[in-house]
């Protein structure tokens, strides 16, 4: 490993450990603050929609002439997040206040992904050697690792989470002021940014991606979002449901750090089309346990499909946008990924919640593999445009 690559691993590593805090023990942090679930779920949902306006923001900051460099954008981002956690922490009592600042700093959270994406194709870009996927591949590895110990850190305090974010944050602090670009000079009559409609004008295979990867990616947050339900279905509990979460998470890693050698034998569409098709028949193994009770193999089977699915899909569709992005937009290329996920996200979370208490959990899951085949369909039109 390179000393650029040792460097965005560190970036990746330490934001996906705040990630997984944000991510994984939303539920766990607000409960313990005397929010009831279906509030839980407001303020969730409120935090992703936040993030969709803030994202475009720092893209358009990011990507201007005269803007944000990546390392002034994640550290100022940085910055904020520390204070809502601090100010967290410090509160002298529950309500809404704590649930504004909660919604704020997981929205600010997921921000700073796009841009820390983008540190790493700005060194690709100019030549330079990096190995994005063996960094990324990593960074799941901590997330994974982490998630365990936090598990335990939760038990016993949960404010002690939010220390260990605090300390994630100053790592991506310090990392980013290391290792991030400044603002570069831009190419005399290079192309200008473009704005929203002018994006998806000069890039209309866009049109036909995004929506694919938003349904493709419906059932899957449904499934990680679900997954207890999932596994109420078939006698099963919190045990075997943390087995099939922990399972996908260590699949990922060897899949993410080989990508770098896959990439050179395979075109990027063609890595697109495989992983989308993974996704599909992941989803679909996911029928057999709930319709025909074939046990917890069953589930961990499908689960094990994540080294083919999210494992390839997420650092393939990041280099297919940057590879087709012109160097004016590539940060808000890189945003449009993240919100793609966001929004599937909250339609799995949302939409999930209200199939399982409307028709059950299989009925549910049958129409997330329907989404998932025209997610598919879509995806492969896209990548041909």
């Amino acid at each position: 490993m390179n000393q650029r690559t040792a460097f965005f691993t560190v970036l990746q590593g330490f934001y996906w450990i705040t990630a997984c805090i944000i991510y994984t023990f939303s539920e766990r942090f607000l409960t313990a603050y005397g929010f009831s679930v279906p509030q839980v779920g407001i303020i969730t949902a409120a935090a992703n929609i936040f993030s969709l306006l803030l994202q475009p923001l720092f893209a358009n900051l990011a990507d201007r002439q005269n803007g944000l460099s990546l390392k002034a954008g994640i550290s100022l981002l940085t910055a904020l997040s520390i204070l809502f956690a601090v100010f967290i922490l410090f509160r002298h009592s529950y309500g809404v206040l704590t649930a504004v600042f909660f919604c704020s700093l997981s929205a600010v959270t997921l921000t700073v992904q796009p841009m820390v994406n983008s540190v790493g194709f700005h060194y690709i870009d100019l030549g330079k050697p990096l190995n994005y996927a063996l960094a990324r591949g990593i960074a799941s590895g901590i997330f994974a690792v982490f998630c365990y110990i936090a598990g335990f850190l939760a038990e016993w305090n949960v404010d002690s989470l939010l220390w260990a974010y605090i300390l994630g944050s100053a790592g991506i602090l310090a990392a980013a002021l290391v290792f991030a670009p400044g603002k570069a000079q831009r190419i005399p009559n290079a192309v200008t940014p473009a704005g929203t409609a002018e994006l998806f004008r000069r890039n209309p295979y866009l049109f036909l991606f995004l929506p694919g990867m938003i349904l493709t990616f419906i059932p899957h947050n449904f499934i990680n979002t679900y997954m207890l339900s999932i596994m109420g279905v078939i006698g099963r509990g919190t045990h075997e449901m943390s087995v099939a979460i922990a399972l996908a998470a260590i699949v990922e890693i060897p899949a993410m750090c080989g990508f770098s050698l896959v990439q050179k034998r395979f075109h990027l569409g063609s890595l697109l089309l495989f992983s989308a098709l993974a996704f599909l028949i992941k989803h679909l193994l996911l029928l057999f346990p709930l319709y025909l009770s074939l046990g917890t193999w069953a589930v961990y089977l499908s689960q094990c499909l994540q080294m083919f699915g999210y494992a390839v899909f997420i650092p393939a569709s990041s280099f297919f946008i940057n590879e087709r992005m012109e160097d004016a937009d590539l940060v808000k290329g890189q945003m449009l990924l993240t919100e793609a996920i966001v929004i599937s996200g909250i339609l799995g979370q949302l939409c999930g919640g209200f199939g399982i208490s409307k028709i059950g959990v299989p009925a549910t899951m049958l129409i997330g593999c329907v989404l998932s085949v025209f997610g598919f369909l879509l995806i492969r039109k896209g990548i041909r445009e």
